[in-house]
C-alpha cells in the first residue's frame, strides 16, 4: 500500500515536471518562429487614396439608416447617439446639433446630454466666431532703455 501511494506521488511528479517542460518548449519554439519567420502586416485597404471616399460614403450611408429610423420613432435614444456619434465623424457640428437637442430635451435626466450640446453648442459659436489672432511681439523698452 505504502509503495502504491509513492509511484503515485512519483508519477505526479514526473507528469508535472514533463508537463512545465512542454510548456517551456512550445512557449519558445513559437517565439523562436516568430523571430525567424516574421510576419509582414496586413493592408486594411485604408491606405488607398479613395480610402476617405470610401469611409465617407459608408458613413453616409448609416446617416440615411439611423435617419429612417428617426422618421419612424423619433425619440430612438439609439439611433439619435449613433446620429451624433457619425455626424461629429465627419466634423458636422451643425448635423450633430438637432439630434442633440433631441436627446437632451427626452432624457433630462442624463447629464452627459447636456454636457455634450455644450460642447457642440460652444463649438458652433468658435465656428461662427474664430478668436482673431493677435501678433505676438517682443516686448521693446520705452525710452530707449
Amino acid at each position: 500500500m505504502a509503495t502504491k501511494k509513492k509511484n503515485k506521488g512519483i508519477l505526479k511528479k514526473v507528469l508535472i515536471i514533463v508537463s512545465g517542460l512542454a510548456f517551456v518548449f512550445f512557449s519558445v519554439s513559437a517565439v523562436v518562429n516568430m523571430i525567424i519567420n516574421p510576419q509582414t502586416p496586413v493592408s486594411t485597404g485604408n491606405e488607398t487614396p479613395g480610402g476617405d471616399d470610401l469611409m465617407d460614403s459608408q458613413i453616409e450611408r448609416e446617416i440615411a439608416g439611423y435617419q429612417s429610423v428617426i422618421d419612424d420613432e423619433p425619440e430612438n435614444r439609439f439611433a439619435l447617439e449613433r446620429l451624433v456619434e457619425l455626424n461629429l465623424q465627419r466634423g458636422d457640428l451643425q448635423g450633430a446639433l438637432p439630434h442633440m437637442e433631441k436627446l437632451a430635451e427626452v432624457h433630462p435626466e442624463d447629464e452627459r446630454y447636456q454636457e455634450v450640446l455644450g460642447i457642440i453648442r460652444q463649438g458652433l459659436e468658435e465656428q461662427q466666431n474664430p478668436p482673431s489672432e493677435v501678433p505676438i511681439t517682443p516686448e521693446t523698452p520705452e525710452n530707449g532703455e
